[in-house]
């Protein structure tokens, strides 16, 4: 995965990843949208054939840096993702 930061503040970050599967930075939007001090968190993709994708989060500092709530949408999609999988495992 290549990851590079556009911007990075108390309160905001932009991140651009190339060659990767847009439903992945998508999950981490939705998770992201869910966290209490999250103003804005979304992503687009650049152009279909540059395969560029850009994850914005605007966040209100005092409750939660822009760093931060992505990091536990992170963790949050890992957990999930391992509970998935051990469900899969049952059948």
């Amino acid at each position: 995965m290549k990851i590079k930061v556009l911007s990075i503040r108390d309160d905001y970050l932009e991140i651009e990843a190339s060659e990767e599967d847009p439903s992945f930075f998508d999950s981490l939007s939705e998770l992201m949208q869910k966290i209490d001090g999250v103003d804005y968190a979304g992503m687009f993709i650049e152009h279909p054939l540059t395969k560029k994708i850009i994850l914005r989060v605007k966040t209100d500092p005092s409750k939660i840096k822009a760093q931060d709530a992505l990091k536990q949408a992170v963790r949050e999609l890992k957990q999930i993702s391992s509970q998935l999988r051990e469900e899969f495992e049952k059948l």
